[in-house]
């Protein structure tokens, strides 16, 4: 649906070369009063950021943060390139399983992040590490707006890979940005949450004027004029990336991939391990139909959660391993809810029969306002409380948020004449606003697990796992449509497609509750300004359990 919290969500960012040397600039933190409220004082929160954090970091990341993954591609997956992916793949005749399957191979580069880090600590160009890996992208993603544009790119592949080259920059910049945010939260953690706060809100103001752009624009212009707005936009990057504003310096020698394997081994063994399974992703998606695809996203999510859990440290494996469960089991029917609300009355008679402009800018502001409010009171409502708490609390709310759709599903609305556009703006604001109350917390919990060193490496598995359990729940929802009969395809009176989606939607709502168990396991029962790594802070696999295996009587 519109509006929901970006899975991708998690993207990373300032490169230092992995284990070898810091960032060179650092930035004059000032102590944060205690008084310190985004709510109770808006100038004085924002005054604080200001002085805290250099102006040339706070503008990158509204250039990129902000702009590119706020407005351009509403939050990681959607606005103005990946929305109108749907309205161009249901003009192909997709399946919703199928047009599931395609969208999640588009945004495939979130799920290659550690791999692009990676990239970019082992091979710098001309010295520099991050800044030629943003202008080259920047340039293949300008291209390939224009080729969606302007009608270049009309056949399933040529869409598909279209759309993988403008996510590939979305992504490939936000790793290049999320190190120096761990970097500097760990130097001042009573910050943390506020930093990440100003990241979030900025982008949700982008994802909000995202929203309310598109709906107009592509009722009145078609799904392609879009591309043709965005293709501009994302040359913005380039200032910020040229002015160096990362402070990045040149090295004269580098240690090369060899060196990098030397130093971090089993990180970037499981960097490329991602990479070689979002490549089986690809693959498999073009050769094989949906209902094939869920073994072997299950196989997939067995290989993660496994080798995680054995070369990881405990510390930071636990968190990863839950939040990768949480991606997997809130599985996703977005291809489904597309054709059910969109659908006309020669195609879905008893439908809601929504305009695209209220498909997209109508449900789409209600959940933006929703994450808004969500980031705006979640530091003052969660600041003290532990992750523990803070995700069980939202597990339980996020159930009764899905749960909520029922009536519309089945509906119930229309037999008791409650408006359905109301109902669903009402239901999407609180499901958005509970996401987001869990959103912060976890972009903080990952930044302070971030080993000293190789932040950027580890944040990008950080980042690349969750988005590997996102898409894999593409997949898995598009099974479990297919096999509860569930697909339409936008073609005329297809009412009876729908019949069981409401049955597919309870899964989605209680299979997360089974993780309920798990939270006193896998997550810390620390707050948010508690540092986590106390013990060898600049090493992900220590005391790991491969490591207690191999070394049964260390000490």
């Amino acid at each position: 649906m519109p509006g929901r919290v970006p899975h991708n969500v998690e993207r990373d960012a300032e490169h230092a070369e992995v284990g070898k040397v810091g960032l060179s600039e650092s930035s004059p933190l000032l102590e944060k009063p205690k008084e310190l409220s985004l709510l109770r004082s808006p100038v004085q929160w924002y005054r604080t950021l200001s002085q805290s954090y250099s102006w040339k970091l706070l503008a990158m990341v509204a250039c990129t943060s902000h702009l590119l993954k706020g407005f351009v591609a509403g939050g990681g997956d959607e606005g103005l390139i990946g929305k109108p992916a749907e309205f161009l793949f249901s003009e192909l005749g997709m399946s919703a399983g199928r047009l599931q399957a395609l969208k999640a191979v588009a945004i495939v580069p979130f799920a290659l992040k550690p791999v692009i880090a990676l990239l970019s600590d082992a091979f710098p160009i001309c010295g520099y590490h991050k800044l030629p890996y943003v202008v080259v992208f920047t340039i293949i993603s300008f291209a390939s707006l224009a080729s969606l544009g302007f009608g270049f790119a009309v056949t399933e592949a040529a869409v598909v890979s279209a759309l993988f080259l403008a996510f590939l920059q979305v992504a490939g910049v936000d790793v290049l940005m999320a190190a120096k945010q761990s970097e500097e939260v760990k130097k001042q953690a009573s910050l943390g949450p506020d930093f990440y706060t100003y990241t979030w809100l900025g982008i949700n103001a982008g994802q909000v004027l995202s929203v309310c752009f598109l709906g107009p624009v592509i009722a009145v212009m078609g799904a392609r004029a879009p591309y043709r707005f965005a293709a501009p936009l994302v040359l913005v990057v380039l200032w910020p990336a040229l002015g160096n504003f990362m402070g990045e310096k040149k090295e004269l020698t580098g240690g090369g991939l060899p060196w990098v394997f030397r130093q971090h081994g089993v990180l970037c063994a499981l960097t490329l391990m991602i990479g070689v399974l979002a490549f089986g992703l690809v693959v498999s998606t073009f050769l094989l139909d949906e209902h094939r695809l869920a073994p072997i996203a299950a196989c997939m999510a067995a290989v993660v959660l496994g080798s995680f859990a054995l070369f990881i440290r405990r510390e930071i494996a636990g968190p990863v391993i839950f939040f990768f469960l949480l991606g997997l089991l809130s599985i996703n029917i977005d291809g489904a809810l597309f054709y059910f609300c969109t659908d006309s009355a020669a195609e879905f008679s008893d439908g809601p029969h929504f305009t695209p402009h209220f498909y997209i800018t109508g449900i789409g502001a209600a959940s933006f306002l929703g994450i808004t409010v969500g980031f705006a009171t979640g530091p003052e409502i969660f600041r003290s409380w532990s992750y523990r708490s803070i995700c069980m609390v939202t597990l339980v709310l996020r159930a009764c948020t899905q749960l909520a759709m029922l009536p519309v599903l089945c509906r119930w609305t229309l037999a008791f004449g409650i408006p359905d556009s109301l109902w669903l703006l009402v239901v999407m604001g609180l499901d958005s606003m509970v996401q987001a109350w869990r959103w912060i917390p976890k972009q903080v919990l990952a930044a302070h697990l971030a080993p000293r060193g190789v932040e950027a490496t580890t944040l990008g598995l950080h980042a690349g796992t969750f988005n590997m359990a996102s898409i894999l729940s593409s997949y898995i929802g598009g099974y479990l449509l297919t096999f509860s009969g569930v697909s339409p395809t936008g073609s005329l009176q297809e009412g009876r497609q729908f019949q069981s989606l409401w049955k597919v939607q309870c899964v989605a709502a209680f299979l997360p509750l089974l993780l309920l168990l798990l939270v006193p396991v896998m997550l810390p029962q620390r707050s948010q300004t508690e540092a986590l790594l106390e013990e060898c802070d600049d090493s992900a696999t220590h005391n790991s359990l491969f490591q207690r295996l191999c070394q049964p009587n260390r000490r």
